[in-house]
């Protein structure tokens, strides 16, 4: 299928590793020019290097004169942006009793607050050439809330609300807004997670355990940083023109919400 990203721009923040990576990666493939952006200097060169065609960015989207200079820099360099991906945090477990207020501040300002300056910096830009994308990438806590991921529930929830009100806001300027929605993924994020989530080890293998993962995902298996890399491809291009407001879920079924 023909997506019609050739020679659009895409900004991707968070984009120097896993999934942000992947999604640098499939959004180059189909024709775009990628800025990808990031904290870490040496983990940003090592992706630039990775993808050809690609210009690195180093910005922390907690600060807002930072994402400000982001987007003039990546104009300055590419002329437009056509395509915003924000990518940028991870998630925070723990009971409430574990997440400090100002850890829990600190994930708000990188996945609310990061985005919110992102998109109102982005958006004039978007409305002058006469359209664009803005996908945000949000983890299963806000759909699925638990005791143990306190902090990304609340975090993951409220995006989804900046999501759909910021769709409602700018889809008569013909700026998509949507999200994509990964759970089970194989990325360096889940690897660092280590005991994840409720699973319960009582001394197996990490094998054993993975095994077990698995059988909870309908597909029987976990999906990897290209699964959600192929949704966002799909999302930023054409064929997504009536998509709007939306919350795709990339799980293999694991999500037991309907909504």
């Amino acid at each position: 299928m023909e997506l019609g990203l050739s020679d659009k721009v895409a900004l991707v923040t968070g984009g120097s590793s896993g999934i942000g990576l992947a999604i640098a990666a499939k959004l180059a493939a189909e024709g775009c020019k990628v800025a990808i952006a990031a904290r870490q200097r040496t983990k940003l060169d090592a992706a630039v290097k990775e993808i050809s065609g690609t210009r690195g960015f180093t910005v922390d989207v907690r600060n807002e004169g930072q994402v400000r200079r982001l987007v003039e820099d990546v104009i300055a360099v590419f002329g437009r942006i056509d395509i915003l991906v924000s990518n940028a945090g991870t998630h925070l477990p723990g009971r409430i009793d574990d997440v400090t207020t100002q850890a829990l501040t600190r994930h708000l300002e990188t996945k609310v607050i990061g985005p919110w300056a992102l998109a109102k910096t982005v958006a004039p830009h978007m409305r002058k050439q006469g359209g664009g994308r803005i996908i945000v990438i949000i983890g299963q806590a806000g759909k699925v809330p638990q005791a143990n991921a306190i902090a990304s529930a609340i975090t993951n929830a409220a995006q989804h609300a900046f999501v759909k009100s910021l769709s409602d806001d700018l889809a008569r300027d013909k700026i998509l807004v949507n999200a994509v929605c990964p759970s089970r993924i194989k990325s360096p994020l889940t690897d660092a997670l280590g005991h994840l989530h409720n699973e319960v080890y009582l001394g197996r293998s990490l094998e054993q355990q993975e095994t077990h993962w698995g059988a909870e995902v309908p597909l029987g298996r976990w999906g990897t940083p290209d699964d959600i890399a192929n949704a966002v491809a799909f999302l930023a291009s054409e064929r997504a023109s009536y998509i709007v407001g939306a919350n795709i879920d990339v799980d293999g079924g694991h999500q037991r919400s309907i909504f």
